[in-house]
């Protein structure tokens, strides 16, 4: 064998053992199923704990920061388009222009040590969309989708 190939086929050989996903081993620590967790108070809050319920999310939800085994923290914020920027939008694209208005929301979970294990941003139509959005994939993050 050449040694080059047999250089190269040690190396291929080599990679499952220092590379996590090629060892089998998950690199992302992920938020288990059934897991209690806090959310931060505030209007976006109260529209994540309601999407968290309606999208079947499988974590348990408290008021209790003391109980809570992650945290969930958010920094949102409601725009509306600037006037040039809203009639280019319905010049170009007519009725199909949407509302100009949108809601942003960057959401992190953390552990009990500040591990942030989860983080989102959704900008979307309104609040609730955003909201929807942030559960869904946190849904798909706890479910390993």
């Amino acid at each position: 064998m050449k040694p080059q190939l047999l250089a190269a086929c040690v190396f291929v050989a080599g990679l499952g053992a220092w590379h996590p996903v090629l060892a089998g081993v998950d690199p992302l620590p992920r938020v288990p199923a059934g897991a209690v967790v806090y959310i931060q108070e505030g209007e976006f809050g109260a529209a994540l704990s309601a999407a968290i319920l309606k999208k079947k999310v499988p974590v348990t939800l408290t008021t209790d920061r003391e109980r809570a085994e992650f945290f969930i923290e958010e920094h949102s914020k409601a725009s509306q388009e600037g006037t040039a920027e809203r009639v280019t939008k319905v010049l170009v694209f007519g009725v199909l222009a949407g509302s100009g208005k949108s809601y942003e929301a960057s959401v992190t979970l953390e552990d009990r040590d500040g591990i942030v294990v989860f983080a989102r941003t959704a900008r979307k139509e309104n609040i609730k969309s955003a909201a929807e959005d942030v559960a869904s994939k946190l849904r798909d993050h706890i479910t390993g989708k």
